[in-house]
């Protein structure tokens, strides 16, 4: 079933049909570790249509990739917060698996920071806060969820990063794709020991150990994205950073058989040793530009030792908020709208905004189709 002939306003693509409801292309996303995602239209046989995101084998002959797709689902349906994205069904069309998703309409935090840096100015703390606050609020859920007896089911979303955190239009903020999560659901698929899952540049000490990890570790990864939202840089992209592990030479041991499964912005074993080799002193050069109070909770965040680091999502997002309330910041979801619309239109003063607005992400709204 080929998707690749653009759609019509008077010949849309038919990705499938199930029991009447039609599914039609509007555009390729790209490729998951999992799967392929495409933005399509839901169109029901009487009712309204609507935009979704839909997950399908890029290699319907690979058995490892449709186990993962299900245990995908399996878990997002036991996930029910209003900061996470939902997973509506996973449908079966001529004996192959397709996840329906919603489609948060809006930014990533990818292409914000792509806004901020066209602009030259970070985002503000107060927004910030808000939108870490929000997903480490959605982590606590999916980290204390429980099965039917009461049993931790262990959940680790293990791909926390800018792509992964959306920002609606309305300024809700949602967290997506559990499609490399970690869990203790009966039937998971192990992963290879020496394989990394997810984007390595927002990884763990401990994960790019191959340590065991729990939810401190998303909480490291979403610390990483804070930092990156105050002050328009990763952390381990400091010259620093990267000095110190040039100094201490290629890593050695089972760090060098490492492999992950999606590129990165530089070699994974280049990777690992900057993640070894950053320290308090790094974190504090970084974030010299940042209030007082909230480089306290960054530094908190970066820890190295997971026992130092805040010990849960809801420890985290009550710091932030109380950050919020002491600084006298009422903040909340129509000022990151507006904070993101000006972003975008100061950004345009610098560039044409064709090249920031993720055209095969965020496309135009669907044109309407006459019956």
């Amino acid at each position: 079933m080929s998707i690749d002939t653009p759609e019509s306003s008077s010949n849309p693509r038919l990705l499938f049909s199930v029991d009447g409801t039609r599914y039609e292309l509007i555009r390729k996303l790209g490729q998951r570790s999992n799967g392929e995602l495409v933005l399509a239209r839901r169109r029901y046989a009487r009712g309204p249509a609507g935009s979704v995101l839909i997950k399908r084998l890029s290699r319907p002959e690979s058995g490892k990739q449709l186990q993962r797709l299900k245990e995908e689902a399996q878990l997002a349906y036991r996930l029910s917060h209003p900061g996470i994205a939902r997973v509506f069904h996973l449908l079966l069309h001529e004996g192959l698996p397709y996840l329906v998703m919603e489609y948060v309409e809006g930014r990533s935090l990818d292409t914000m920071l792509s806004l901020a840096a066209m602009r030259q100015r970070p985002f503000s703390e107060a927004f910030a806060c808000y939108v870490v606050s929000e997903v480490a609020d959605a982590l606590h859920h999916a980290h204390t969820l429980t099965d039917e007896s009461g049993e931790p089911l262990g959940i680790v979303h293990r791909d926390i990063n800018p792509e992964n955190i959306r920002v609606g239009v309305s300024g809700e903020v949602k967290l997506v794709d559990f499609g490399v999560a970690y869990s203790l659901l009966p039937g998971r698929e192990a992963t290879t020991a020496s394989v990394l899952r997810g984007d390595i540049a927002y990884a763990s000490p401990e994960r790019m150990l191959l340590k065991k990890v729990d939810a401190r570790s998303d909480l490291f990864s979403l610390g990483l994205v804070l930092m990156e939202l105050l002050t328009g840089r990763h952390l381990f992209d400091l010259e620093d950073v990267e000095r110190a592990a040039l100094e201490a030479g290629p890593v050695m041991g089972s760090l060098a058989e490492l492999r992950s499964e999606e590129p990165s912005w530089l070699p994974i074993t280049e990777m690992a040793s900057r993640i070894q080799h950053f320290g308090p002193e790094d974190v504090e050069r970084a974030a010299q530009g940042v209030s007082e109070p909230l480089r306290a909770v960054v530094h908190r965040a970066l820890r190295r030792e997971p026992f130092e680091r805040y010990q849960s999502g809801l420890e985290l997002r009550d710091a932030l908020r109380e950050f919020l309330v002491v600084q006298g910041h009422s903040y909340g979801r129509p000022e990151a709208a507006r904070e993101v619309l000006l972003a975008q239109q100061e950004a345009e003063l610098v560039r044409d905004s064709a090249d920031v607005l993720e055209p095969d992400v965020f496309p135009e709204p669907p044109r309407r189709i006459e019956h």
